[in-house]
């Protein structure tokens, strides 16, 4: 089993079974196991439980996770025609799981034969010969004969004529020299030992539970009233049985019930034994072993014939009346026998650890074992019980008496609620016991998650009433539990499934039960944090799928828009009041002077604003969960938001300050706002809408520093405040177009300062600016929105786009050529997209907007010292250097001359024409007119290049309108 456990699976497992059979049949245990000793027992328990661990390793794997693995090969049954493929694809998947420890000769053995495209060693032992009935059954017989030739009868028969027998000189000494296990000392005759095993088997095998159990020689012999299996006499039956390994299974939990009363559980309660509690728990789990792998497989796991993943199947899977005669008839077996002493208890005299240790294990698999059996509940209840009824006494014929369920239904609840794997005895009359009870058993992880899967299980077979309270104490074992405990997590799991089995209608859950679950997860994401994201991934996942599948107008949808929703805003952003600013600012000057003493300001940002700024112009936010979380998990959290219904006010306002500043990915961004643009529709009240909106685009967060409380920099960048923009104006359009939101929106953005020259290139202005261009473009181009704007903005909006484009050709020469070197002339389309997109709608505007680039230079001139002396090296322009600034301004009116539409419509009238030719020529003379920087500079570089730049905008006006340019 050690080297090749799956080769010996495949093809052994049948005879392994029965030889334990043989092993722990009374016959053997009355010889071999004197005065029954439970350390022999022990033994025996020991070595089948290791052969069982090592034919299923993936016991120890949850329901869930085993039925999803991949299947592997069997070699029995009828798949022969596939035995060469299966097999190479079996060892070439598993190779290193089913070589196994050996030596490394043998594991590169074995792997050269899984990559050879050929059969592998022993294949050919898994091939089950393909005879008929009666041939198979007279070989049976034959067999039995030849075995029964070799007792010690037929030795004494031979002795008379043969002589004396050396060979067995050692036959009445136990242990190696022993005769045949299926030997008794009382035997009379060769056939009495097989005779006695048959009887054995007959005892425990009905004709219903046979047939459940696979056996199946009744149809393969043709004479179905030929006895109990249908096999010509009881020695052929016994032998065809102990190749079935199902029917193996049966007798074997057959035989270790019995081993289970000789260990006389009854005596746990008074002076429980280390020996003894042990032996139980090792019976238990091997009953569980058996039933689970090979009596009552997993339904999602049976299908066709071979061996899934840790499920053994033969033949045909059991229909459901097979399945249910079996389950009865196991019931019958073992589950009354072991419920009679479930659940163990504390005595009154504390034992050992040890032995208290023992006890637990003994418990949990003894519930494991009685939860296998509930869906009799389901039986019984269909034939004459209401599902709110839990049956307690005898029902009608077909059905069984389940009477240890509220036993057992008791024990979850006080191990959920009060932590008690092993309860203390009744009528103790101090509460030192139960303290002791209490204090002695930590639940562990692993029994934790045992205890709750078994708790899931039974779920799903309870009536309502004793669901509503395991679903009540599952809640409370969770809230006990410490956020990142493996406990929190599987109980989150459970709910979940439990949730999906209600929308599949396979569970009725009481009304506020969803509720109740999900009302303690938001601050169990905020305390989880980023520390564990598989647990905050199950609790996103549960919320998800709980909003997604509630009714509109129920009370969980109720509940998800007024009590969940207004709680997830923490978890994206918390805006600190301002007394916080003052030492959010602090830390970010002292971090910042220390990190880089000689760094200057950022390119195309406001010269000074770092050491001008002060605590008054910063935002201090603190960035939630999501935050922390990878990008997968936080997704989560942002397509939750969508369905939790209408968002309200408390949960917009934080969004928006979380989207204007960099407390989450980019990425996460912009999939929060295309989510939250796409739920404004919904808003009841459309001034809510319309106030967030005005928010997020021209509100005054743009122009703050955004700093954390420990003074890290949020302040977003201008591509991603850009971004920010542009996919917000593109969901506008959900909204019923941008021309009405225009129109409400008027008299405050006519209020803003866009168009005065000192904001030129400050932060927030700046993208306020762009706002107003891309917003007023977008509704001068719907169909519907007509081809003017409001009247509040018909003065602004020339201003406001002659300074965003300067500003974009400023930002643009920093970026291709830094602050010292020649400015690059770029193309309109990636330099004055906005200002060009809104000329292209409204041609008109052209002139008003080379008009006031016009006046921002003869503004920016007078300011200056006088012509002929040399201009200060920080000559500016609002916040933007002064010379840079006069070349965008160039470019721009260069630019925006060279439009097709703009030149369409100054075709139809010479006098606009020649206005325009005016218009550039003073902005190139009121260019050269600037004060001459000092020899040297940065500056001077500049000036010669709008020298260059004044007289190409000339010669373009003069070859697109040359008429005007000659007179």
């Amino acid at each position: 089993m050690d080297h090749v456990p799956q080769l010996v699976l495949d093809g052994f497992l049948a005879p392994c079974l029965a030889h334990f059979c043989d092993l722990f049949s009374a016959a053997h245990r009355s010889r071999s196991i004197r005065a029954q000793s439970l350390a022999a027992l022990t033994k025996l328990l020991t070595a089948l439980t290791g052969f069982l661990k090592r034919a299923f390793p993936e016991d120890g794997i949850p329901a869930s996770a085993a039925a999803g693995a991949h299947a592997t090969v069997a070699g029995g049954g009828d798949a022969l025609a596939d035995m060469d493929m299966d097999c190479t694809a079996q060892y070439g998947r598993h190779g290193d799981a089913a070589v196994g420890p050996g030596p490394s000769s043998i594991r590169q053995q074995m792997q050269s034969l899984a990559a050879y495209p050929g059969m592998p060693l022993g294949a050919d032992r898994m091939r089950q010969p393909q005879r008929f009935a009666g041939d198979l059954l007279r070989q049976l017989d034959g067999l039995f004969r030849n075995a029964a030739a070799v007792t010690r009868s037929g030795r004494k028969q031979r002795r008379k004529f043969e002589g004396a027998d050396t060979a067995d000189k050692n036959r009445h000494k136990k242990g190696r020299g022993s005769v045949s296990t299926t030997e008794t000392a009382a035997a009379a005759s060769g056939g009495k030992g097989v005779a006695a095993a048959a009887a054995a088997l007959a005892a425990v095998t009905t004709p219903a539970a046979a047939s459940a159990a696979g056996v199946g020689l009744s149809a393969a012999s043709g004479a179905a009233a030929a006895g109990l299996l249908g096999a010509p006499t009881a020695m052929a039956a016994a032998l065809a049985a102990a190749s079935d390994a199902r029917a193996s299974a049966l007798r074997l939990v057959s035989l270790l019930m019995d081993c289970w009363l000789e260990c006389n559980p009854t005596q746990l309660a008074i002076a429980p034994d280390l020996e003894q509690a042990t032996a139980l728990a090792m019976i238990a789990a091997a009953c569980n072993s058996l039933i689970e792998r090979l009596l009552l497989p997993r339904q999602a796991a049976v299908g066709g014939a071979g061996q899934q993943h840790g499920v053994w199947q033969q033949g045909p899977p059991p229909s459901a009346e097979q399945r249910l005669a079996l389950t009865q008839q196991l019931h019958d077996l073992a589950a009354r026998r072991v419920a009679a002493h479930f659940p163990a208890v504390l005595p009154p005299v504390k034992p050992p650890p040890a032995v208290v240790e023992a006890l637990v294990r003994l418990n949990l698999q003894c519930a494991e074992l009685l939860g296998r059996f509930l869906p009799l509940l389901a039986d019984s209840r269909s034939h004459h019980q209401p599902h709110n009824f839990m049956p307690a006494g005898s029902g009608a014929s077909g059905s069984v008496t389940l009477w240890w369920v509220p036993a057992l239904v008791s024990y979850y609840v006080g191990a959920l609620e009060q932590g008690l794997l092993l309860p203390p005895a009744a009528k103790t009359l101090s509460d030192a016991s139960s303290a002791a009870a209490t204090a002695a058993q930590g639940m562990s992880a692993a029994a934790a998650d045992a205890l709750l899967m078994a708790v899931s299980v039974a779920l799903g077979q309870l009536d309502d009433m004793a669901a509503a309270r395991l679903m009540a104490a599952v809640a409370n074992f969770a809230a006990r539990q410490s956020p990142r405990s493996g406990a929190r997590l599987a109980c989150i799991r459970m709910q979940h499934s439990l949730l999906l089995a209600a929308v599949g209608g396979r569970v009725s859950l009481a009304e506020g039960a969803v509720a109740s679950w999900l009302e303690p997860l938001p601050k169990l994401l905020w305390e989880v944090g980023g520390g564990s994201p598989e647990i905050a991934a199950a609790a996103l996942l549960l919320l998800l799928d709980a909003a997604r599948f509630a009714a509109p107008g129920s009370s969980a949808s109720e509940f998800l828009s007024s009590t969940l929703q207004p709680q997830l805003a923490p978890l994206f952003a918390v805006q600190l009041p301002p007394k916080a600013a003052k030492a959010a600012w602090a830390k970010y000057t002292s971090a910042l002077a220390a990190a880089s003493p000689l760094s200057g300001p950022e390119p195309g940002s406001a010269p000074g604003s770092v050491s001008s700024a002060g605590s008054d112009e910063v935002m201090v936010l603190l960035p939630g969960a999501v935050s922390k979380l990878p990008e997968p998990v936080a997704r989560l959290a942002v397509d939750l938001i969508y369905h939790t219904g209408a968002l309200g006010g408390p949960l917009l306002k934080p969004l928006a300050a979380a989207l204007s500043s960099a407390a989450l990915p980019c990425s996460v961004c912009l999939r929060l706002l295309d989510v939250v643009m796409a739920r404004l529709r919904d808003a009841p009240d459309p001034a809510l809408a319309a106030s967030w909106l005005l928010t997020l685009l021209f509100g005054p967060q743009h122009g703050q520093r955004v700093l954390s409380p420990d003074g890290a920099d949020l302040t977003a960048s201008w591509d991603r405040q850009r971004a920010l923009v542009d996919t917000a104006l593109m969901g506008l359009g959900r909204l019923g177009g941008i021309a009405p939101l225009l129109m409400v929106l008027a008299p405050q953005l006519a209020a803003l300062p866009l168009a005065e020259v000192v904001t030129a290139g400050a932060r927030g202005a700046r993208l306020q600016r762009y706002s107003l261009v891309r917003l007023c473009a977008l509704a001068l181009g719907e169909a519907a929105g007509g081809d003017r704007l409001p009247a509040g903005l018909m003065e602004i909006v020339p201003a406001a786009a002659a300074i965003c484009g300067v500003e974009a050709g400023v930002a643009v020469a920093f970026a291709e050529a830094g602050s010292n070197g020649p400015a690059a002339v770029l193309p309109h389309s990636t330099t004055f997209g906005p200002v060009a997109q809104l000329l292209a709608e409204r041609p008109a505007l052209a002139m008003a907007v080379i008009r006031h680039l016009l006046a921002l230079i003869r503004q920016a001139a007078q300011e200056q010292p006088h012509p002929h002396q040399a201009a200060p090296a920080c000559a500016t322009l609002g916040y933007l250097p002064l010379h840079i600034s006069a070349l965008a301004a160039l470019q721009l009116a260069q630019t925006l001359v060279k439009l097709q539409p703009v030149r369409l419509a100054l075709a139809a009238s010479v006098a606009d024409r020649e206005c325009l030719v005016g218009l550039v020529k003073e902005l190139s003379g009121a260019t050269r007119n600037l004060p001459v920087a000092a020899a040297g500079t940065t500056g001077s570089d500049h000036a010669a290049a709008c020298g260059l730049e004044s007289q190409r905008l000339l010669q373009t006006v003069g070859d697109l309108y040359g008429n005007a340019a000659a007179s």
